[in-house]
């Protein structure tokens, strides 16, 4: 499960990928004080990495001071987590101490600011027209940079002349394989990490007994979300089929992809809907711009 969540290929360590993701979690309050981590086990064998990898991550996080360990409670996000910092006045800061004065400073910051603006071709690929639209413009927005939607079945002529394909965990297999069968040697990342790790948060914290749903509009993405959840606690976590129309009371939990938000509708009165996987969180977004940086560096 590596391929979905973490990127086994960046120059970026695993580990501290798994740091910087659950960093911006908790800096843009997706992440609150007191919500409880999978343990090392179940986090590691739902990412496909070592358990030592999870390991030395969380090790990084408590140092960082974001989370902390109290016996049966597990791992828990710090009560008292540090303050958002500001990496620029920090960058600006350390430079100026190390010697540099405020005119190098100036060009030194144009110059990364050039290179950042390099012209990289991206190219968001999803199976639904209008979510790929909307996340490829999110994307160029907030990383000032020009990514293109595409569908899944036109990737052969939408990526001819792009250096980074952009797309959902459920996705990334599928592009990988694409790549490989087509012989192209292109960047894949996937997006959309944070909600999948909130997800395995709620189902890990069910009582023993306790049973979640998970209902999709198609059985393979109901089954492969099951599959994944299933893992992460003790309740029974079941597929809903999409046909079905009678209530489910015997549900504590419901889990539906939010861009189909209807699906929730067969909930029982005390269920918890939770929608799963298609917003853009600060991590994604972090992580597609480090590889952007890196595919950038190569390029000037």
């Amino acid at each position: 499960m590596s391929e979905l969540t973490v990127d086994a290929t960046s120059a970026t360590p695993v580990y501290r990928q798994i740091v910087e993701q659950i960093r911006y979690l908790v800096e843009d309050g997706g992440l609150r004080p007191g919500d409880r981590l999978p343990p090392v086990r179940q986090l590691a064998d739902n990412l496909g990495v070592n358990r030592n990898t999870v390991a030395k991550a969380y090790a990084m996080l408590r140092e960082l001071q974001l989370i902390e360990t109290r016996g049966a409670s597990g791992t828990t996000i710090a009560e008292e987590p540090p303050r958002k910092r500001s990496d620029l006045r920090e960058a600006v800061l350390a430079a100026v101490r190390g010697g540099m004065t405020p005119e190098e400073v100036r060009d030194a910051a144009y110059a990364i600011a050039r290179q950042a603006g390099s012209d990289v071709r991206v190219v968001f690929a999803e199976c639904n027209e209008e979510r790929a639209s909307a996340f490829a413009e999110e994307l160029s927005d907030r990383l000032h940079a020009e990514v293109r939607p595409s569908l899944l079945t036109e990737l052969d002529t939408s990526t001819a002349d792009a250096e980074l394909v952009v797309t959902t965990f459920f996705h990334l297999a599928e592009v990988r394989r694409w790549a490989h069968v087509s012989g192209r040697e292109i960047e894949t990342v996937a997006v959309v990490v944070a909600p999948h790790i909130l997800t395995l948060m709620k189902v890990a914290g069910l009582p023993e007994g306790a049973r979640a749903g998970v209902r999709y509009s198609t059985p393979h993405q109901a089954e492969q979300v099951r599959d994944w959840l299933a893992a992460a606690g003790r309740a029974e976590v079941v597929v809903v089929p999409s046909a079905a129309t009678e209530p489910r009371p015997d549900l504590a939990m419901l889990v539906v992809p939010s861009e189909e938000p209807d699906l929730a509708a067969v909930a029982g009165p005390d269920t918890e809907v939770v929608e799963f996987g298609n917003v853009l969180d600060e991590g994604s977004i972090q992580m597609v711009g480090a590889v952007l940086d890196e595919i950038r560096s190569r390029l000037v």
